[in-house]
């Protein structure tokens, strides 16, 4: 849906979307390909992990005070699309956690201190894979939400769920 907002707020509404593009940039096509190249093992991806969570919890934050401060409509929803965005990636994390899990069971069963070694290794390139999917299908998400929230738009869906009480008054043919 457009809508009639000034330039100003689009700026303001394209943060979030700019915050988790970064997210995933820095914390997850940088960093994380980087650990697994020094062969830092699981400490190495846990250091990502814990600042990619960090951005999100500095989201969730912010999109809770906009929430309490009155900020315009169109600004909260768009903070509330990139929290929605990563919910989805929080799911490919629990599915990631969930492979590495089954790996370490499976690597502590053999007797063999090689083959465990080799089943970690392969099980953690495994459960990166969930993620490394849901990153990309978010680059193409949020980098459409970039060009909706400078073209004062919102998706159909959103503002379905969370309607505005005047949204006829600022709706635009």
């Amino acid at each position: 849906m457009k809508l009639d907002v000034d330039t100003a707020l689009c700026k303001r509404a394209r943060l979030p979307h700019e915050l988790f593009m970064l997210n995933l940039a820095l914390f997850h096509l940088l960093m994380t390909p980087a650990s697994i190249a020094l062969d830092v093992g699981v400490w190495g991806l846990l250091l990502p992990l814990s600042l990619s969570l960090s951005v999100m919890l500095y989201t969730w934050l912010r999109s809770r005070a906009l929430e309490r401060s009155g900020e315009p409509w169109f600004l909260r929803l768009h903070w509330r699309l990139a929290l929605g965005r990563y919910r989805m990636l929080l799911i490919a994390y629990g599915v990631a956690l969930g492979l590495f899990g089954v790996g370490t069971l499976l690597s502590l069963g053999s007797s063999d201190p090689h083959m465990q070694q080799i089943l970690q290794t392969v099980f953690i390139r495994i459960a990166i894979m969930p993620v490394l999917i849901m990153v990309m299908i978010n680059f193409y998400l949020e980098s459409n939400a970039i060009n909706q929230a400078s073209g004062g738009e919102l998706p159909d869906g959103l503002v379905a769920r969370y309607p505005e009480a005047n949204l006829e008054e600022s709706a635009v043919g």
